[in-house]
């Protein structure tokens, strides 16, 4: 255990100090994140939007993201991370100040909007992209997206325990959340421009315009339609389901503040304990392998979910649904990065964010509608059949690595 601690230590000290900033801000950002993460879709609701519009509502979010991840990946590879980092979380800040003034489901359309901008724009992924060495990339993004989500634990249960205060399951008991979110969220702002310094790293050597920048990624990468293909269909599986999780929990599972508030520390505990040794495994062995070695575990977490005879069953599934989200985390992002050169990954990102946008839109928007028309529970068991049909059989086609591409000169 000690060497195991002593070894992440290691890993940490010989990373950047941006990434060391962007870490800790991670760490509390999430814990105030997460007050309000398993009640978001049930406040929409509690609002007055029905399941088709609560689809709609999120769909709006894809929208906007999609129409700015080109435009922005483009942004990302010419000029400073740092302010359009900063730029990002400030608009964060504004979507929270909505969501809590927010009296009806029709104002959270436009916190829907701002909120993609604010993903795509103030998104760290690309700083750390850009400054993690590659023999440590899954076990960076393993210490931050599992050890760094440890306090996050106790956010679940201190959002349940003021709901009830609050009035419950309401408007007026889940309001206050978004109104601590917020002024953490400020303070958050504060610290990480006072202590993020510009990014160093690889930019492209010649001035490109926006077309021929894109294509240059394509000419550069390697098998990059094909995962953009098993990218889209991860992205479909997540987005058409997500929405209606905590609501299905609720409404047809009866699960009460607490069992709601267990379900996401639950997942969250799987990602805090075994993130990082799955990270250090997908720098051993490839992000492929640990997919497969996952995936099945997300199966068994919908099927549990879906004919769970009590409530308390709703915790189980979110335990090995944990596994997922180490999956999404720790494992893609060898795999999305390997695809090409360090200098182009603002581009691919913004490729990935159009493809994933463009298949989001109508995503939920569809669930609503299967929600609606085929049932609660036909909506929660067709990513299932997706993942056995699709996305496995198409990670087992992509190369194990990129090849080694040079970054062109200013003559090229």
């Amino acid at each position: 255990m000690a060497k195991t601690v002593k070894s992440y230590l290691s890993v940490w000290a010989r990373q950047s100090r941006n990434w060391r900033i962007l870490s800790i801000r991670a760490l509390f950002h999430r814990f105030f994140q997460r007050l309000t993460m398993a009640y978001t879709s049930i406040y929409i609701r509690e609002l007055g939007a029905n399941p088709i519009q609560l689809g709609v509502v999120n769909s709006f979010n894809q929208v906007a993201g999609t129409l700015i991840s080109i435009p922005v990946g483009w942004l990302e590879d010419r000029f400073s991370l740092r302010k359009i980092f900063l730029i990002g979380v400030g608009l964060a800040q504004l979507v929270t100040l909505i969501y809590a003034l927010a009296t009806d489901w029709i104002m959270i359309v436009p916190a829907m909007v701002l909120s993609a901008f604010a993903m795509k724009i103030g998104v760290c992924l690309t700083i750390c992209d850009v400054s993690l060495k590659d023999e440590d990339r899954g076990t960076c993004k393993g210490i931050c997206d599992g050890l760094f989500n440890g306090p996050s634990l106790l956010a679940p249960t201190l959002a349940a325990v003021l709901i009830t205060f609050a009035g419950g399951i309401s408007v007026r008991g889940i309001r206050p959340l978004f109104w601590i979110q917020l002024i953490a969220g400020t303070v958050l702002f504060v610290f990480v421009a006072t202590q993020l310094k510009e990014i160093v790293r690889p930019r492209a050597t010649r001035q490109f315009r926006l077309r021929e920048g894109y294509r240059e990624v394509f000419r550069r990468g390697n098998a990059l339609k094909r995962f953009i293909v098993f990218s889209v269909v991860n992205t479909v599986m997540m987005n058409m389901v997500t929405p209606f999780t905590y609501p299905f929990a609720r409404e047809i599972q009866n699960a009460n503040p607490f069992i709601l508030g267990w379900m996401s520390t639950a997942g969250l505990v799987v990602q805090i304990v075994l993130a990082a040794p799955f990270g250090r495994i997908a720098d051993r062995i490839g992000g492929r392998r640990v997919i497969y070695m996952t995936e099945p575990l997300y199966w068994m977490s919908v099927l549990i979910l879906v004919f769970a005879p009590a409530p308390e069953f709703l915790i189980i599934s979110s335990t090995l649904g944990g596994f997922r989200m180490i999956a999404n985390y720790v494992a893609m992002t060898p795999l999305r990065v390997e695809r090409v050169p360090i200098d182009c990954i603002g581009r691919w990102r913004g490729i990935l964010g159009l493809f994933g946008g463009l298949v989001s839109i109508p995503a939920p928007i569809i669930g609503g509608i299967i929600w609606d028309t085929v049932g609660p529970h036909a909506l929660l068991l067709i990513p299932l059949v997706m993942s056995l049909l699709i996305k496995i059989p198409l990670l087992s086609t992509l190369p194990k690595k990129r090849k080694m591409l040079r970054v062109p000169d200013a003559k090229s």
